[in-house]
């Protein structure tokens, strides 16, 4: 799968943090079950930077250890850095272990990181959820095809855990005030998130439906709900960063159409630096727990 920044993903954590669901955060932990004075054990899958972390573990409570598996070693570096800087600026503890993983003391609690680099589309049976008590994601599903979800969907059927799935696009995206190309941009867009990012064929939008109808069939109680990003005028070096991915996008996928598309980022640009456009940005959140149906 292709990377991302960090840098992109310190832009966005703000915005995911404020769209994610809480009711389902809550299931989670609920979902959880009690380990007799014994730390949450969590994987995260595909963890980039920690923010699943960040957003998770204080509602969590309690001692936990964190697994945080990534194909990029410098993601796995950046996470480091961020968590460590995080815990500082919340006024907790924050120190190496000799075994490499982090250790933060909240005052309340004690956590563990320990990061992994792991290539998930060819070796997600490497990992042996046995040894842990739920699985996290975000920002994942719709990058991956439906062959990896069902061996997703397979690992936990055979080893049952409670699985959050946050920030999953589902192709809704509204520009405001509305241009003549929005439909063009947002046709080329969804065409291109359909692109193989290294586990095959992606889904895309078709992500969450297709993971929770599977996960239903196989005994899991499956909910979902919208974690929708909200961008104001008052972001514009994020709205920036998206029209002009769109536009790269769209142009790519429809060169036929790059003048309509050159046009509609100039109109755009202009837009955003005048503070008159805005964004809502359609994601979902998934939880399942099995053995509920």
């Amino acid at each position: 799968m292709s990377g991302f920044s960090a840098d992109w993903l310190r832009l966005r954590e703000p915005f995911d943090q404020a769209a994610r669901s809480r009711a389902l955060a809550a299931g989670f932990k609920a979902a959880l079950g009690r380990r007799k004075g014994l730390p949450w054990r969590i994987v995260d899958l595909a963890c980039g930077s920690g923010a699943n972390f960040r957003a998770l573990a204080p509602g969590l409570e309690g001692d936990q250890t964190w697994l945080m598996v990534d194909h990029d070693p410098r993601l796995l570096a950046a996470q480091r850095t961020e968590i460590a800087r995080w815990a500082s600026q919340r006024g907790w503890s924050c120190q190496e272990a000799r075994d490499g993983r982090l250790e933060i003391d909240t005052g309340t609690a004690r956590w563990q990181v320990h990061g992994r680099p792991l290539d998930l589309a060819r070796s997600l049976e490497d990992l042996d959820l046995a040894t842990c008590d739920g699985l996290v994601t975000t920002a994942f599903l719709d990058l991956v095809s439906a062959a990896w979800l069902n061996r997703l969907a397979t690992r936990l059927t055979q080893t049952p855990r409670p699985l959050l799935a946050t920030l999953s696009v589902d192709g809704r995206r509204m520009w405001r005030p509305a241009h003549p190309a929005d439909p063009l941009v947002a046709e080329a867009f969804l065409a291109h998130q359909d692109g193989d990012k290294g586990f095959g064929p992606s889904l895309g939008v078709q992500a969450v439906p297709h993971l929770a109808e599977r996960l239903a069939a196989a005994g899991c109680r499956v909910d979902t709900e919208a974690s929708d990003w909200q961008i104001g005028p008052e972001h514009p070096e994020l709205l920036l960063t998206l029209a002009r991915e769109a536009a790269t996008v769209a142009a790519q996928t429809r060169p036929a159409e790059a003048s309509a598309v050159g046009a509609w980022l100039a109109d755009r640009s202009a837009g955003i630096r005048e503070g008159t456009v805005s964004l809502s940005v359609g994601h979902l959140d998934l939880l399942a727990v099995p053995g509920t149906p």
